[in-house]
């Protein structure tokens, strides 16, 4: 569905069930360029703060310069279980779902080699897997009231077309031509183009709604990193994205009108969405005092080739005992999505054995992501997503973020972590918003470092808020506001050689 800045505005931050076809627009470009890399056990206990800091596998994805600190190869991963919890809230009514699951978080290898030079005496390779995002999270309404139909946006959608068209699926092929089907959308007597419903959709109906996401994005990375005498350490990484997003929806109504032969209806969707895409990621940290590091990363564009398959369906379940049930066809599009660059300034300051802080600030302006047509697919239109990116210009902003991470030595051997972070809304003052989209995280975490081994373990957790809307949101009074978290454990350790 191709909607207009108007609609766009009500619509923030949410899955509408409304498209005729899973569309791609400002939705997509945001979830793809929003990041939460899950690093190391160390990074992720300083709650990413780690931009000043090195030699640890977790700067290739943080800020490959610290690859260029390490003065022998090192070897190492973490995993762990995720959890995301969804507390729904519309009106009087609040209710609560969550998602577990296994991952990996990161894993790799740096291998530091002599260099003849003695300005650079030392030059790291390293190559690793990380999570940079991770859709895992569930949420379900039952029993609550909506103050009009779902089925009401499917009837505005087929008035003025053919039933012939919405007959053999010509015409709203995921919607209305299902529910034409269904018995859902009758001719209005003898009208071709005109139609009426089982009963009245701008009436208060009592409904279900269930959404699952899963998936995540990873990245594949490559880095090479080094040190100018002991002053100024310099890196890259190259990575190659990898995306797999899925999101499977049920609306479940039941129309209180008593005059209505109809018990219930339903719909139904599944989105399965895979894609690729790369990135560079520049890095600096210089040593400014033995106490004090600075350092500066600027992270590329990422080019995203994505794939959408999907599929509804709709099921009407009559007072008579009839039931009836139609699919959709399979549907699939490509497309891209350019993703905005970034920058992140850092400092650490090292207090001797004791340990240290560290603090790192992002910069990401959210509204310069792109929607483009993929060209050499045969699954685009060449549609050009002028009005999207209009959209995504208005309606989102430049936001920051803030991290800030602490690691005490409480022993030789052993070492505690906490960190945090906070970043500002991504969207601008046209957005109007009735949740908090701003995200807040806290970390903790515990470590044992001998010489040549290390182990231990962190954990992170997530918060933040959404509106969606069910329905046309000019129709729907309130949206619900979906406060979401996300809880992670993770283990990890490796080895030095």
């Amino acid at each position: 569905m191709r909607s207009s800045l108007q609609y766009l505005c009500s619509v923030i931050f949410i899955t509408l069930l409304i498209a005729e076809t899973q569309a791609q627009n400002e939705v997509d470009v945001l979830r793809y360029s929003l990041s939460d890399p899950i690093g190391s056990i160390r990074t992720i206990g300083m709650g990413g703060a780690y931009g000043a800091l090195g030699a640890d596998l977790g700067s290739i994805g943080l800020n490959p310069a610290g690859i260029g600190m390490y003065r022998r190869g090192d070897i190492g991963g973490s995993a762990g279980i995720q959890s995301g919890n969804t507390r729904a809230n519309l009106s009087f009514y609040s209710s609560s779902a969550s998602k577990s699951a296994t991952r990996i978080g990161s894993f790799g290898v740096a291998m530091t080699l002599p260099s003849v030079n003695p300005d650079w005496p030392f030059v790291t390779i390293a190559i690793a897997h990380q999570k940079r995002n991770v859709w895992n999270n569930s949420m379900k309404i039952e029993g609550a009231e909506l103050n009009s139909s779902l089925l009401g946006d499917f009837h505005n959608f087929a008035e003025g077309t053919n039933n012939a068209e919405l007959n053999d699926g010509s015409a709203y092929a995921y919607t209305s031509s299902l529910a034409w089907y269904a018995y859902l959308l009758d001719p209005n007597g003898s009208s071709s183009t005109s139609y009426v419903t089982p009963f009245d959709t701008d009436a208060t109906v009592v409904f279900n709604r269930s959404i699952e996401h899963g998936g995540d994005m990873s990245e594949n990375q490559i880095s090479i990193g080094g040190t100018y005498k002991e002053w100024l350490s310099l890196g890259g990484t190259l990575s190659s994205t990898d995306i797999t997003f899925t999101e499977t929806s049920t609306h479940n109504e039941s129309p209180v009108e008593p005059g209505t032969d109809l018990a219930s209806w339903s719909y139904s969707e599944d989105l399965y969405i895979e894609g690729t895409g790369i990135n560079i990621r520049l890095g600096a940290i210089a040593k400014i005092r033995d106490w004090w590091r600075v350092g500066l990363v600027w992270q590329s564009p990422t080019r995203l080739e994505l794939t959408d398959s999907y599929n509804t369906s709709i099921s009407s379940n009559w007072k008579d005992g009839t039931l009836y049930h139609e699919n959709s066809p399979v549907g699939g599009y490509e497309y891209l999505i350019i993703t905005p660059s970034s920058t992140t300034i850092s400092s650490s300051f090292v207090m001797g054995k004791f340990g240290v802080i560290s603090a790192d600030f992002d910069i990401i302006d959210y509204s310069a992501g792109r929607l483009k047509a993929n060209e050499n697919s045969w699954l685009s239109d060449g549609y050009q997503f002028g009005s999207e990116n209009a959209s995504v210009e208005e309606l989102y902003t430049q936001a920051f973020k803030t991290r800030v991470g602490l690691e005490l030595r409480v022993a030789k051997d052993w070492r505690v972590r906490i960190g945090g972070s906070m970043e500002t809304s991504p969207y601008s003052s046209i957005a109007i918003l009735t949740s908090d989209p701003s995200r807040l995280s806290a970390s903790l975490g515990g470590e044992y470092r001998s010489g040549e081994y290390y182990m231990g373990f962190a954990w992170k957790k997530s918060w933040t808020e959404s509106d969606l809307f069910l329905i046309d949101p000019t129709a729907q009074i309130t949206p619900i506001v979906q406060e979401k978290s996300l809880g992670m454990v993770m283990i990890g350790g490796g080895m030095r050689f």
